[in-house]
């Protein structure tokens, strides 16, 4: 008894637990320790104390059975000798507990009752099925009651005897009640007799039949076509006990079901049969029951369903407004809506559905319709962007014919304004609204002749009319003004002609273009006949080349014959005939333009040097369809040429040996000067004191002559060798060249307390010893044209483009702008060297040094304000440190 899986006590005669097991303990939460030896084991069940059926069996109370479980105590059918009882428990549990009870005496081997034995099981799941089955058996009769459809059962034999019908069957066929229908055989509702043979011998062999379409008759003897649905229940022998089926009139449709053949029936039986997904649910979504349709829609099985909630399967949409459509619910009864319901695989379908209350009691009961409309929201949408798109065209064209740069026009037969864009209405002179209704008669007169001769022809041909319209407008009056115009018909079904098309594209102004075209190109031909330009056109397909102009430098007086590309290349001189081929080939292959200069071969056998220039033409497939040209006559030109290059040669030729000649005359002029001076020297030391006065001063005069003149001849030496030899190009760190140069100057800075300024500075590609030359004259003129107490110098340099701007800034005496460039020839001063000694050659040396380096030097000064000195050096090769 204590491995019993059901709770289990006994008492004794006195009423007192005996046993106790364990799933008595589990339930009452009383242990067998506390309650064995007690008379309370009342407390297992009620809240006060009152007699359990084991206590009123141990003292044969039949009475006490039946006052404390009215109708709900009974003998045991399964016990001899026992009785069983339902009790319900409200407050146990969150929906109540049901207990079925059974007790029994326990007996004495003599037969006296020595004690009870009670059991119980709990049946509250199978309590509240069937409750559940019975409620839903009630609203399932209760659809059938108030479905609009005809709902039957009847016998199987060919007869038939209608069982059980709903109102709406008997209104469809006409009778005023379903007792009264249920009067007559179901073969009597039968035009064709063996319709209902064959309609029992397809239900025999199938089990079931959906939309049977039958023509059958009402009691007024009129025919009605039905949509038959039935199913037969089969007796466990296998004959049919009886058909259920349901009945739709569908006498107004059946033209369109019969095209519509492959659509789903809208019922196929009483529910289960029905194409709608149908349940039942409370308020709060969760399912009590649904047919076969609803759980294929969710891709769930029915028991899957059942007892899980609606929410689990709405979109966060539907979530949103659900307690909105529970409220319409409550109050109105009944709710239409589409929402969208994410089946098992995830994708979210689009339902219809229609939901009405059954019960408002406790958490309510609703039936629910659901129909998939998946395919019909798609297509809405679909429908909706076809449509967005079919607006947003519209409005295009609409802009476009408004905004057409051309004038479009619609006239009906009489000639009168329909429709008319803002561009034809400008060249009217009128606004659009001023047009409609009137006609072309009254808006533009000088046209309104030619329109009538138009509109006949195209009710003559019915063919479109394309013509050139001239006459003034009130935008021009005055004025004749042209225009291109196409006048189409518009057909209306029957291909009657309702009105015209017109499009019209003013070319008043290409008119007159085309006639100043005509004037400029007569003097563009006279202007290249008169220049002696050579026009020329190739053909490339036909292979045809046309000239004009001064052709007869090539060709001669005589007329051209017709010629083709290889005839064009027997007039060039042979060795420049792979030349011009070569330029024709890459022309036509890349697209480049054509250009070459060639020597040819007149008939006359005269060469001529010319230039030919030429482009392709492209067809609208990108093939190369003609050339065209112009050869121009350069042999003068060529000659020129050849005689200026003579005269460059022998320009460098004179410059090459005036540079030799300095060279050489300074260099061989140095040792006589040096005797010169010698002797000058040696003169002065013996005779200094022996002459007077005089004699010493024309000695000194000599000394200084010959010693600036060697000044001079090394200068001039320098100057000389400055593009005749010195060191190779290289990388060369100007700032270095700075720190060497103040290393030098040292003592010459130091004297004269002068300031040298510079931060950093490039890295550029030159000669390392003529930037030295260069720098060193700059610095030194700088601080010897000064006559600040501190002659300050600043040098900078400055990234422009490709090259590099030096600056030497100085606080000195400055020079005279009017002066200009004389500062930079060879021995020119601006002071006595008295005032400041040296050659006037410094300046030049520092120009032709920059210049050899492809740059130039400037400067810009004011007397007493200092000298700014700028040059650049193109930067190959340079980068900053």
């Amino acid at each position: 008894m204590n491995c019993s899986p059901l709770p289990q006590f006994v008492i004794d005669r006195d009423h007192r637990v005996v046993l106790w097991n364990k799933a008595m303990e589990d339930y009452s939460q009383i242990k067998s320790t506390d309650i064995v030896g007690t008379d309370e084991h009342w407390k297992a069940f009620y809240d006060s104390k009152r007699p359990c059926m084991a206590d009123l069996v141990v003292n044969e109370d039949l009475d006490g059975l039946e006052y404390w479980f009215p109708r709900r105590c009974k003998p045991s059918q399964q016990v001899k000798g026992a009785y069983e009882a339902e009790q319900y428990y409200p407050h146990r549990g969150p929906q109540g507990t049901y207990l079925h009870f059974t007790v029994s005496t326990i007996r004495s081997h003599d037969g006296e009752i020595i004690g009870g034995f009670e059991s119980f099981e709990d049946i509250t799941k199978r309590k509240v099925a069937e409750k559940e089955l019975q409620e839903s058996e009630e609203k399932f009769r209760s659809l059938i009651e108030n479905l609009n459809v005809g709902v039957y059962r009847n016998t199987s034999d060919p007869g038939g005897t209608f069982i059980q019908v709903n109102p709406a069957f008997a209104q469809i066929f006409g009778y005023d009640s379903p007792d009264e229908i249920m009067q007559i055989k179901v073969m009597d509702l039968y035009v064709n007799k063996e319709d209902r043979v064959l309609f029992l011998e397809d239900l025999q062999r199938e089990g079931s039949i959906t939309d049977r379409k039958l023509l059958l008759k009402k009691k007024d003897y009129s025919n009605i076509w039905v949509s038959v649905s039935a199913r037969a229940h089969h007796h466990e022998e296998g004959f049919i006990d009886w058909v259920d089926g349901m009945v739709e009139d569908i006498t107004h449709r059946i033209l369109a079901e019969e095209a519509l053949q492959k659509s789903e029936k809208r019922y196929r039986s009483i529910v289960e049969n029905i194409n709608d997904g149908f349940c039942i649910h409370d308020f709060k979504g969760v399912i009590h029951d649904c047919n076969e349709n609803f759980a294929l829609m969710l891709g769930f099985s029915r028991e899957e369903l059942i007892r899980t909630n609606l929410d689990e399967f709405s979109s966060t949409q539907m979530l949103s407004f659900r307690n909105d459509v529970v409220d319409e619910l409550k109050n109105k009864g009944v709710v239409e809506f589409d929402g969208d319901i994410n089946v098992k695989n995830g994708t979210p379908h689009y339902y219809s559905i229609n939901s009405s209350v059954i019960s408002q009691e406790g958490n309510g009961k609703v039936h629910s319709f659901l129909r998939d409309v998946t395919k019909r929201k798609e297509m809405e949408k679909k429908l909706l962007k076809s449509e967005n798109k079919a607006h947003k065209r519209l409005s295009e064209i609409e802009a476009i014919y408004n905004s057409a740069p051309m004038g479009l026009c619609v006239l009906d037969c009489d000639l009168r304004y329909v429709r008319i864009n803002e561009s034809m209405a400008e060249m009217n002179g009128f606004s659009p609204q001023e047009h409609i209704g009137k006609s072309i008669h009254e808006m533009v007169p000088d046209l309104g002749q030619q329109g009538e001769a138009i509109i006949k022809e195209i009710f003559q041909t019915g063919k479109a009319v394309s013509m050139e319209m001239n006459g003034a407008t009130a935008a021009h009056p005055g004025e004749v003004r042209t225009w291109i115009e196409g006048w189409y018909p518009i057909k209306d079904s029957s291909h009657q002609i309702v009105g015209i098309n017109v499009a019209a594209l003013e070319i008043t102004e290409i008119k007159r273009a085309n006639k100043a075209l005509k004037k400029s190109e007569e003097k563009l031909r006279l202007t290249i006949e008169g220049a002696g330009v050579i026009m020329w056109f190739w053909n490339i397909e036909k292979d045809v080349v046309e000239w004009s102009g001064h052709y007869k430098h090539i060709f001669g007086p005589e007329p051209i014959p017709e010629m083709g590309y290889d005839d064009l290349l027997s007039f060039v001189h042979p060795d420049d005939l792979e030349k011009v081929e070569t330029a024709f080939q890459k022309t036509l292959q890349y697209g480049a333009d054509f250009k070459v200069e060639t020597r040819t071969i007149g008939k006359d056998k005269s060469m001529h040097w010319f230039s030919i220039m030429g482009r392709v033409v492209y067809d609208l497939q990108g093939k190369p369809q003609e050339m065209i040209g112009i050869a121009l006559d350069i042999t003068n030109n060529k000659i020129v040429q050849q005689e200026l290059q003579e005269t460059l040669r022998k320009l460098k030729r004179s410059n090459a040996e005036l540079e030799q000649f300095a060279y050489v005359a300074s260099h061989d002029l140095q040792e006589p000067l040096r005797m010169i001076t010698s002797f000058l020297q040696l003169l002065k030391l013996r005779y200094e004191n022996q002459l007077d006065s005089d004699a010493n001063e024309f000695i000194h005069f000599a000394i200084d002559g010959a010693t600036r003149m060697q000044e001079m001849i090394n200068d001039l030496l320098t100057y000389s060798r400055i593009d005749r030899k010195s060191d190779d190009f290289k990388e060369v760190n100007i700032k270095d060249i700075l720190q060497q140069i103040t290393f030098e100057y040292k003592l010459l800075i130091q004297e004269k307390n002068a300031v040298i300024h510079y931060g950093e500075l490039p890295v550029i590609h030159a000669d390392y010893t003529q930037m030295v030359q260069l720098f060193q004259n700059l610095i030194s003129n700088s601080i010897k044209y000064n006559d600040q107490p501190c002659p300050t110098i600043h040098i900078t340099a400055e990234k422009q483009g490709n090259d590099w701007i030096f600056k030497v800034a100085d606080n000195g005496i400055g020079i005279d702008p009017q002066q200009g460039d004389r500062i930079f020839k060879i021995f020119q001063r601006l002071h006595s060297p008295d005032e400041y000694e040296g050659t006037g050659i410094g300046l030049a040396i520092v120009k032709r040094i920059v210049e050899r380096h492809g740059g130039r030097i400037w400067y810009d000064s004011q007397p007493g304000k200092g000298s700014n000195f700028y040059f650049n050096i193109p930067g190959r090769l340079d980068h900053e440190i």
